[in-house]
């Protein structure tokens, strides 16, 4: 017989079993691996379609040459391919000559360094607290917003004077300029024209950088807004856009002065500065998928290659700007390289697997054992055997994990896609690449898994094969902590200590290489911390009978001691039971634990950002007569009380209102700081100090120095409360006196500060959406603006302060909802019963939508599925392979237990033990890394955020669900479950049969 006829016939006998062995572990591999890598895909996708949702633009044209320079250029980006709609938002300013131009409201000139325009095509172009004052809504009327910038000494009486203003008029002198005298109004020169005249709606006070984020939350850029200036918001009216440019660049055109245009005057230029903002929606439905982000960014950059060839056809001179290409090019980045990512996630599911197979391996071993011995009697060669075996493990490898991946992957995209199964997604040539890369995968873990059983094979003696202990046995009795499980260990433990304290060896070593060593860390640095956890305790016999005592005894009762030493001079079973189930809970607890950590440090961010659950900001001009808002505080208060009172008494009768607070923005024209002079530094007005403790959300780290309430509490005993830049530049402690302005009589006012804060729940929103499309320099600008921000707070009821100097230009009002109602539909009804229109209505449920979600949290919460179910059938595979390994092995022990008359009850409980108790530690170190893990994690994805927030001030708590606490029960009962059935099975034969087969 020649020697391909004995491999056929070797194959038929020892192959059919490694065949199916090895092909039911590489098929449950490969599945897990295309799933994981599909699941991994989906959570890009859903992570991009979250942030192209707070995209509100996609495409921007910044024209700066002028409005009128190319009027086609809005029908000209409609008609590019892929351009679905398309706005216009134009800002014109102008510094005008003195007594050339300028803006007249009732007849009375506004004497102002800057005049501007602001239009929009969209009420979503314009600030909410303008919008619908500029005559947008449902039922638009006639009518224009004035919006005053600058500071109180500047714009506050202006404010309060133009209250019930009726129309603004932009004139020109056409005259000479010395014919209108310097502050005088236009119209006393007999050669003044009104270019425009145009009906108020309302006057309302802007901040620049309040102006700027909004810009930049809407197109994602900012752009030039004056110190100090009068701003006309109106819906888009190209007559009047036309005229206020034609007059600020000295044209005088029949339009802007009729007849008196063909006279020939001419008037002086001011300095114009033109801003046009043309932004378009794309396609995003035909360009951009989620499951295609190359093919994404290939289609939207050539739209936006397409609109720069359009600008140029129009001979404009105007820059393409896109934030959803800066998007999607960041997470194509990412998506380059999920393969490798899903590899990382997917790596303690490899592991289990490594576990289950070795100890398939292992059990092969034991069960071909005699039929490996009669071989070698009739003369078999052993590198034939050895052949054999690798023959099928290869072969049943290469079908199982083929078939897995195809099943994996086909399965997942059709729950993902709810039963339609779009075949571009798994036949791209990068995708097939990585299922490529899978497959070898897959067959390297069976062949590296495979070389203990073939080599035993290969080597084995008919002597050693008839023996009642195999010599192999006894050399895996053993396990050793080296170096490997060492530096494990400390890898592991390095990447929790980072997470948590926010160590990085990146920062103080600047290479590629430890920068990339760890960012992989964060994926493979907690198993490899329970792999070198579990094989230090497996190392320690006694250490080991010590940790086990507890469980063993009770459950092995008088054999118990017995199963204890049986667990300890067995060490690599104890290691295979404690890695399978640490990795099981530690993967499948962890994602939860950090999604609800991250989640819940979100929401505590946004309620001290609000200070409850809805937010309402009014105009103060309005509640009260112009001439009362011009006194000191008390005489303001006193004015503003009766329309905050029906305020507050209406919100109170809402239904679904459990309580109310307010508090008054005031600003103090005559406290310096640094960047502040044109502007004025903020003061809040709490109140009521005990109701906004109360009810406005608060935690002790916004106290800087000192808990948030003791620092809050004071403002009742007369003190004040800064914040940091204000304390930093002024060095402000607890104690230390507060010049915070004068009174009308020009007397200093100064009280003693009752320390610093690091935020005020409650103040108007200093947010933007949180996404992927901000470049770095915006990014830098809006961190800026957070980290400077300045105010001084306050009790309205300050006996110290009722004769300061202010202005008060907004009312702030908190609401808090009643249990049970929604923050959302709360602030809807709110609303329509009160007595005056907010110029804000902010709610919880929208601020937390603000926060943003996270790449990180994303993957772990649509990976978390995976862990479960398929960590799951692996942990059951594992542990019942795992418990028929000992079974087999240990057989002989049993049967001669039950021989020497040990009832089956002891035989039982001495089985459970040996079982149970290497698998509740498990649980119990899987359990406590994901505790730490998870934690850690979230922690440190907050502080990985670019954008800074309120939220970063917050320290991260530990969340431990009621989903977390029962899906460790579902794991425990599933192991005692497990142990407790296999136990039963061990009964299936006779004493005599198991002392024969052992």
């Amino acid at each position: 017989m020649n020697h391909h006829e004995v491999l056929r016939r070797l194959l038929a006998i020892l192959g059919r079993r490694a065949f199916l062995t090895f092909g039911t572990v590489t098929f449950l591999v490969g599945a897990l691996l295309a799933t994981v890598n599909v699941t991994s895909r989906y959570a890009i996708k859903r992570y991009v379609d979250d942030q192209l949702g707070r995209i509100h633009w996609d495409v921007a044209l910044y024209q700066t040459e002028g409005f009128g320079s190319a009027p086609d250029l809005p029908s000209r980006m409609a008609a590019v391919d892929g351009i679905r709609r398309v706005e216009s938002m134009t800002f014109l300013r102008t510094n005008p000559p003195e007594g050339q131009m300028g803006f007249e409201v009732d007849g009375q000139a506004l004497a102002t360094p800057w005049i501007s325009v602001l239009a929009a095509t969209t009420p979503e172009l314009l600030p909410p607290a303008v919008n619908a004052a500029a005559g947008f809504g449902a039922n638009p009327s006639p009518g224009v917003a004035l919006g005053l910038i600058g500071p109180e000494r500047a714009m506050g009486r202006a404010l309060l004077a133009l209250q019930g203003a009726r129309e603004i008029s932009f004139r020109v002198n056409l005259g000479p300029p010395k014919s209108a005298a310097p502050g005088r109004p236009l119209t006393e020169s007999s050669h003044s024209v009104a270019a425009f005249t145009l009906p108020i709606r309302t006057v309302v006070r802007l901040e620049r950088d309040d102006v700027n984020r909004w810009l930049m939350d809407q197109g994602g850029s900012i752009s030039f807004v004056p110190h100090i200036g009068v701003t006309v918001l109106m819906p888009y009216d190209e007559s009047v856009l036309r005229k206020f440019e034609s007059v600020s660049t000295g044209i005088i055109t029949q339009e802007v002065a009729g007849e008196h245009a063909l006279m020939g005057h001419q008037i002086t230029a001011g300095q114009y500065l033109p801003e046009v903002v043309h932004v378009g929606l794309v396609d995003r439905q035909r360009l951009v998928s989620g499951w295609d982000i190359d093919g994404s960014l290939r289609r939207v950059t050539d739209v936006r290659d397409r609109l720069a060839a359009a600008v140029e056809a129009a001979d404009a001179k105007a820059a393409v700007d896109s934030t959803t290409l800066v998007l999607l090019d960041r997470m194509n980045a990412i998506a380059r390289v999920i393969g490798v990512i899903a590899l990382l996630i997917a790596l303690p599911l490899l592991w289990m697997a490594w576990v289950l197979a070795a100890n398939l391996s292992g059990l092969l071993m034991l069960n071909e054992r005699r039929t490996l011995g009669l071989m070698r009697l009739r003369g078999v060669p052993g590198a034939l055997l050895g052949r054999a075996f690798l023959i099928a493990i290869a072969a049943g490898g290469l079908i199982g994990g083929g078939l897995g991946l195809a099943v994996g992957a086909v399965a997942s995209l059709l729950a993902y896609e709810r039963g339609h199964l779009p075949l571009a997604v798994l036949l791209d040539r990068r995708q097939l690449s990585l299922f490529t890369v899978y497959l070898v995968v897959t067959l390297t873990l069976a062949l590296l898994v495979s070389r203990r059983l073939v080599r035993y094979a290969t080597t084995i003696s008919p002597l050693e094969a008839s023996g009642r202990v195999a010599a192999s046995e006894a050399a895996r009795a053993s396990t050793r902590f080296g170096l490997l499980p060492l530096a494990g260990l400390l890898l592991g433990a390095y990447t929790l200590c980072s997470w948590i304290f926010d160590l990085s060896l990146a920062s103080r070593l600047p290479f590629a290489i430890v920068r990339l060593s760890e960012r992989a860390l964060n994926f493979v640095g907690l198993p490899l911390f329970i792999y070198g956890m579990a094989t230090l305790l497996a190392s320690q016999a006694r250490f080991i009978q010590a940790l086990l005592a507890p469980v063993v005894g009770p459950i092995g009762g008088r054999l118990g001691p017995l199963a204890l030493r049986h667990v300890a001079v067995n060490p690599h079973r104890t290691l295979a039971f404690l890695l399978v189930v640490a990795l099981t809970a530690s993967v499948s607890l962890y994602p939860m634990i950090t999604s609800g950590s991250f989640q819940d440090k979100a929401v505590r961010g946004a309620r001290v950002q609000t200070g409850a659950d809805v937010q309402l900001i009014f105009n103060a001009a309005e509640m009260a007569d112009a001439q009362a808002l011009t006194g000191p505080l008390a005489s303001q208060v006193a004015a503003l009380q009766p329309q905050v009172g029906r305020i507050v008494d209406a919100l109170s009768r809402a239904k679904g209102v459990a309580a109310t607070t307010y508090m008054l923005e005031g600003v103090l024209p005559n406290f310096y700081l640094p960047g502040h002079g044109l502007r004025g530094v903020p003061v809040y007005l709490v109140a009521d100090v005990d109701e906004y403790l109360r009810l406005a959300y608060s935690e002790d780290a916004l106290g800087v120095g000192g808990r948030y309430r003791d620092v809050v509490g004071k403002l009742k005993e007369g003190d004040v409360a800064v914040s940091t830049s204000v304390a930093a530049f002024w060095r402000i402690q607890a104690g230390t006196p507060v010049l915070v302005g004068m009174d009308p009589g020009r007397r200093s006012l100064s009280v003693p500060a009752s320390g610093v804060l690091a935020f005020l729940p409650g103040m108007p929103p200093l947010t933007v959406n949180d996404r992927q499309a901000y470049v770095q320099a915006r990014l830098d600008y809006l961190n800026h603006l957070f980290a400077g921000n300045a105010y001084v707070v306050a009790s309205v009821r300050d006996p110290a302060l009722a004769s300061l100097s202010l202005q008060i230009p907004r009312v702030v009002v908190m609401v808090k909802a009643a249990p049970g109602v929604a923050p959302s539909d709360l602030g809807d009804a709110a609303v329509g019963g009160l007595p005056l229109r907010p110029l804000e209505v902010n709610t919880l449920t929208h601020e937390i939508e603000k926060v943003g979600s996270d790449m990180f949290i994303s993957l772990a919460v649509q990976n978390l599925r995976i862990f479960l179910l398929g960590g799951l059938v692996l942990a059951v595979v594992a542990i019942i392979a795992v418990a028929l390994a000992n079974y087999v092995e240990d057989r002989r022990t049993i049967a001669l237990l039950r021989v020497r008359g040990t009832s089956p009850r002891l035989i039982w409980r001495f089985f459970v033990a040996t079982l149970l108790s290497p698998t509740l530690l498990g649980l119990l170190l899987g359990g406590a890394v994901a505790l730490v893990g998870g934690f850690g994690l979230a922690n440190h994805v907050w502080k990985l955020r670019e954008l800074r927030s309120v939220v970063h001030l917050l320290p991260t708590h530990l969340v431990v669900s009621g989903w977390t606490a029962l899906l460790a029960l579902m794991l425990m009962c599933l192991i005692v479950g497990v142990a407790w059935l296999f136990s039963l099975w061990v009964f299936r034969h006779t004493a005599r049969e198991n002392i024969l087969e052992g």
